[in-house]
C-alpha cells in the first residue's frame, strides 16, 4: 500500500508552513490579530532579526480563559461562523491558523484580559504541545512572546536570511500596517533599540512622514476617488521624488495590506514620462471595494486579492492619479505654481548689468555670452519672464518675477514635439511624407513583426513594404524637421519589436516610437537658438499638459528661488 493518512504532527507543520514562512510572518499575523481585537497601540519588540525572540503586545479587547484555550487550535476563530462569511470579510484575519501555526514551530506564550476582568490568562504552546490555561496578573489586551521559531524545523531553518535581512522584512510588514492603520500607534524596536514610532493620530500624511520623512510627507499629491462602488484615498509623491525599486509603493484593499501588480501598474502608467527611466513613483493608497467583488481568500498569507473586475480598479487607480498629477506639471509664466504674482519683472537694465560683468572671457569657448539672446518680455506673450540668454548653447536662462529657471532645451523640445504627435494621432491623422524608397534588409524575427504590425506601424505614419529579404521604407512621419534615416527606422522598429517581447500590445509600446521620433526631431544639444526660436519652445512649453518632464522622465526645467540662491552663498 502506497497511499497512507499523515500523522497529525507532520500535517500541523505542513499547515504552518503555509502561514509562517519567516519572522515577517509572524510579526504580520499576530499584529493583523492585534488590529482586529480594537488595539489602539501596538508594541512589537523583536530580537535578533526575530530568530530569537518576537513580542507582540496590544490594548485591544483581550480574551477570557476559556477563548484563550481554543485560539491556538486550529481553525478556532471569533471572525466568521459559517462559509458564507467568507464573502463577507471585515477584518484582517479569518481562519484560525495564526496562533496555532506558530505553536507548531515555535515556542508560543499568550498572556490575555478582557477589560471587565481583575485578572489575566497565560497558556503556552510548544511544538504543537498546548498547556494548560493559568490565572496570571496581566494588563489589559494581550501579550504574544514566540522563541525559537523553527527549532523542531531545521530544514525551515537553513532557508531563513541573515537576522538583519529578516528584520528588514519585517519592517516592511509592520511599514505597511502602519500606513493601513494610520488611527494606530505603532513602536516596532530590534535588540531593545527604537526602529519605528508612528504616532497613530489618524491622518495618513503622519504615517508617511513616519516611514518616509517629512520632506516627502510635505510633496504628497492627495488622490481622491470614488466610481460605480469603489473607491480610493490616498497619497503620491511629487514626481521629483523617486526610487530603483518599488519599495515606497503601499496599497490596501478595503483595509488589508497587499501586493498588486494590477495597482501598481495603474499607478507606474498615470507616472508615464514623468519619471527617469527604470525609476518608480512613491505611492500610499487606500481603495474600498465591495466586499462580494473581491476574494481575500486566494493567498495562505493573505498577501494577494483577486478582484472580480480587474479592469475597474486599474481605471480607478490610474484616473485618481492622473487627477493629483495634473496642475503640478505645468510649466507657468508667473513664477511658482498656484502662487499669486506680487514681485516685479526684473528690469531690462538690471539684467544688462548682470551681462556686463558677466561676460566670459574669449578664450573660454565653451561657454557662451548669458545675455546675447534679447530679453523676452510679457509683450511677447511670455506672461512675467526675462529670456536672461543661453549657456553652453545648451541651457536658456529665464527670471521669472519668483525664480531663477534653467531650461534644457532639448528635453523641452522633445516633450513639445511627443505631444503633438500624440494629438496628431488622437486626431486621427496620419502624419506622414514620402520618401526616395530605401531597401534595408532584415532579420527573421523582425520579419515576423512586420508581417503581424505593418498596418499598425501604417497609423504611426509608417509605409513600409516587405520583399523577400529585405524591407522597402516609402512613408515616414513628417512632424519634425529632421528627416528620418533608414538608421532611425530600424531603431524604432527594433524598440517596438523588444517591447512587443516584453508583454506590451502595440498601442501601449508605440508610444516608445513616439519618444524616438520626438528625440530624433528636437533640436540638440550644443545648437545656438535665436531670439524666435527660443520664444516659440517657451509658447509651446506652456501648451503641453506636462511641462515638467521629456517624454523619457529627465526634468525640463530647474528653478532657483530667493531662498535657494541666499543658502548657496551662505546668506541663510
Amino acid at each position: 500500500m502506497k497511499i497512507r493518512v499523515l500523522d497529525a504532527e507532520t500535517v500541523q507543520k505542513i499547515a504552518a508552513g503555509e502561514v509562517i514562512e519567516r519572522p515577517a510572518s509572524v510579526v504580520k499575523e499576530l499584529a493583523e490579530n492585534a488590529v482586529d481585537a480594537g488595539a489602539r497601540t501596538i508594541i512589537i519588540e523583536v530580537f535578533k532579526g526575530g530568530l530569537e525572540r518576537i513580542t507582540v503586545s496590544d490594548d485591544g479587547h483581550g480574551m477570557e480563559p476559556q477563548d484563550l484555550a481554543l485560539a491556538v487550535d486550529r481553525h478556532a476563530t471569533s471572525k466568521i461562523s459559517s462559509s458564507a462569511d467568507l464573502f463577507d470579510i471585515n477584518t484582517l484575519g479569518f481562519r484560525g491558523e495564526a496562533l496555532a501555526s506558530i505553536g507548531a514551530v515555535a515556542e508560543l506564550t499568550v498572556v490575555s484580559r478582557t477589560r471587565d476582568r481583575w485578572e489575566g490568562s497565560r497558556i503556552v504552546v510548544r511544538g504543537g504541545e498546548k498547556g494548560a490555561v493559568e490565572p496570571v496578573a496581566s494588563p489589559g489586551g494581550t501579550k504574544v512572546t514566540v522563541a525559537n521559531l523553527f527549532y523542531n524545523t531545521p530544514a525551515r531553518m537553513k532557508f531563513l536570511r541573515s537576522a538583519a535581512a529578516e528584520f528588514a522584512a519585517i519592517t516592511q510588514t509592520v511599514s505597511q500596517l502602519i500606513l493601513a492603520c494610520p488611527h494606530i500607534a505603532f513602536k516596532l524596536s530590534h535588540n531593545g533599540k527604537s526602529v519605528l514610532n508612528a504616532p497613530g493620530t489618524g491622518d495618513l500624511r503622519d504615517a508617511v512622514a513616519c516611514l518616509a520623512g517629512t520632506d516627502i510627507a510635505d510633496a504628497l499629491l492627495e488622490c481622491n476617488l470614488s466610481r460605480g462602488g469603489y473607491s480610493l484615498h490616498g497619497y503620491i509623491a511629487d514626481p521629483k521624488f523617486h526610487r530603483g525599486n518599488r519599495s515606497m509603493q503601499f496599497f490596501t484593499v478595503n483595509g488589508r495590506p497587499v501586493n498588486v501588480p494590477l495597482i501598481a501598474s495603474a499607478v507606474e502608467k498615470a507616472f508615464h514620462t514623468l519619471l527617469p527611466v527604470r525609476r518608480f513613483p512613491l505611492a500610499f493608497l487606500n481603495i474600498r471595494v465591495p466586499n462580494d467583488l473581491v476574494d481575500v481568500n486566494v493567498h495562505p498569507a493573505k498577501r494577494e486579492v483577486k478582484f472580480t473586475d480587474g479592469n475597474a480598479v486599474f481605471h480607478l487607480v490610474y484616473s485618481a492619479c492622473l487627477q493629483a498629477l495634473q496642475g503640478m506639471t505645468q510649466w507657468t509664466f508667473s513664477g511658482r505654481e498656484g502662487e499669486p504674482v506680487s514681485a516685479p519683472v526684473p528690469q531690462r537694465a538690471e539684467a544688462q548689468a548682470f551681462a556686463t560683468y558677466s561676460r566670459p572671457r574669449q578664450e573660454d569657448g565653451y561657454i557662451q555670452e548669458a545675455l546675447e539672446l534679447p530679453s523676452v518680455t510679457a509683450a511677447d506673450g511670455l506672461g512675467n519672464m526675462e529670456i536672461l540668454g543661453q549657456v553652453f548653447s545648451t541651457y536658456v536662462v529665464i527670471a521669472t518675477d519668483r525664480e531663477l529657471r534653467l531650461l534644457d532645451q532639448h528635453a523641452a523640445q522633445e516633450r513639445v514635439l511627443y505631444e503633438k504627435y500624440l494629438q496628431s494621432l488622437r486626431e486621427g491623422q496620419r502624419p506622414s511624407q514620402v520618401v526616395v524608397p530605401v531597401e534595408t534588409p532584415v532579420s527573421g524575427r523582425m520579419r515576423q513583426f512586420l508581417a503581424v504590425h505593418l498596418h499598425r506601424l501604417a497609423e504611426l505614419g509608417f509605409k513600409i513594404e516587405l520583399t523577400d529579404e529585405a524591407m522597402i521604407i516609402r512613408e515616414v512621419p513628417i512632424l519634425f524637421k529632421a528627416v528620418l534615416t533608414p538608421r532611425d527606422v530600424n531603431e524604432i522598429l527594433e524598440t517596438l519589436e523588444d517591447a512587443q517581447g516584453a508583454g506590451y500590445n502595440l498601442s501601449d509600446y508605440s508610444q516608445a516610437a513616439m519618444m524616438l521620433l520626438a528625440c530624433k526631431g528636437a533640436v540638440k544639444a550644443n545648437q545656438r537658438l535665436s531670439r524666435a526660436e527660443v520664444r516659440q519652445l517657451l509658447l509651446d512649453l506652456d501648451r503641453c499638459q506636462n511641462s515638467r518632464t521629456c517624454p523619457h522622465g529627465r526634468p525640463i526645467w530647474i528653478a532657483f528661488d530667493r531662498a535657494d540662491l541666499e543658502k548657496m552663498f551662505a546668506r541663510r
